[in-house]
């Protein structure tokens, strides 16, 4: 297999037109050239250079040989910054997953970031619920997924895996402002025994942390609208409709203390009733961007603003 050496001095024979001129661009003595190239043309089995007593001359094949070799010197040599620049942490690729409240909330600010600092770094991100996002990430499709875990629906993640804790958010209940309890500042989970409920689907965290904490109140909630979409139950209650539970990543754009207007928030005071919120990754990957989109997740979570506990009721077991 032709060598890097060889393929040097193949071009700059033919570009200097003697061993001895290229000998001395190349930090060789001639012989050493010559004796190169006198390599190549024995393990290629043909001539490259008609040699004469004051010059050499390139053969058509030693022509075609020398155009070859320039792009594959170049090609290298691209490989080889390029390959600088990732060990520098100025190039790479960073494949980020979050699930839809995170990623309306905090992603943005990690986006932003990286495209900001690191032009030549290769963001991507995908939408999905832990679920997807972790299977990625063990998988090596995905370097960091945002991922979630009720306070009362707690998971045995697989090994392999750091989690690192975002923020710890509270959950709400959404009640229509003309709702009977709505003006309460305090009220009690079993005063809602007898609600129509708004919820997520069966087999989601949202809908099995609902059922857990009306468990807590002493009955079972009675679900007759179910989704998955997370702007539906807003305008659902809004609407008068039911009533529900939601995390506050997910209560955005309110003009006060809810999604939409006519919603009141509650907010419910078991420590256990809380939604964590991580960024997990492998314990083994090296992604050396990795660092720096923990510190901007941390600091998108730190800005988000903070809701006036004056304006919102509480809910107790």
């Amino acid at each position: 297999m032709l060598t890097p050496p060889q393929l040097q001095a193949i071009c700059e024979v033919v570009a200097a037109g003697s061993f001895r001129t290229a000998a001395q661009r190349l930090g060789y003595t001639p012989s050493a050239v010559s004796q190169q190239i006198s390599t190549v043309e024995r393990a290629l089995g043909v001539q490259l250079f008609e040699r004469s007593p004051r010059s050499v001359r390139p053969t058509p094949a030693g022509l075609q040989l020398a155009r070859r070799a320039g792009r594959l010197l170049a090609d290298l040599s691209a490989t080889e910054n390029e390959m600088r620049a990732y060990a520098a942490a100025e190039r790479g690729r960073l494949r980020l997953g979050s699930f839809w409240s995170a990623g309306f909330r905090l992603v943005p600010t990690v986006l932003t970031g990286f495209l900001r600092d690191r032009p030549e770094v290769e963001v991507r991100y995908e939408e999905g619920d832990p679920q997807v996002t972790v299977p990625a990430v063990l998988e090596g499709r995905l370097d960091l997924a945002v991922i979630f875990e009720y306070g009362v629906v707690p998971h045995n993640w697989p090994e392999g895996l750091e989690h690192t804790l975002v923020l710890e958010e509270p959950l709400h209940l959404l009640l229509p402002a003309t709702h009977p309890l709505a003006g309460r500042p305090h009220l009690r989970l079993a005063e809602l025994r007898d609600e129509r409920w708004i919820s997520y689907h069966e087999d989601t965290d949202a809908a099995r942390c609902l059922r857990h904490i009306c468990a807590a109140g002493g009955f079972l909630p009675e679900v007759l609208f179910r989704t998955n979409d997370y702007n539906l139950p807003y305008e659902l209650v809004r609407q008068g409709l039911g009533v529900a539970i939601a995390p506050e990543l997910a209560v955005v754009d309110a003009p006060s203390t809810s999604k939409a207007p006519g919603t009141r928030l509650v907010r419910l005071t078991d420590p256990s009733h809380t939604r964590r919120v991580y960024a997990t990754r492998r314990t083994t990957d090296p992604n050396p961007f990795l660092p720096q989109a923990l510190d901007l997740l941390h600091a998108a979570a730190a800005a988000l603003p903070e809701r006036d506990e004056r304006e919102c009721g509480t809910v107790t077991g």
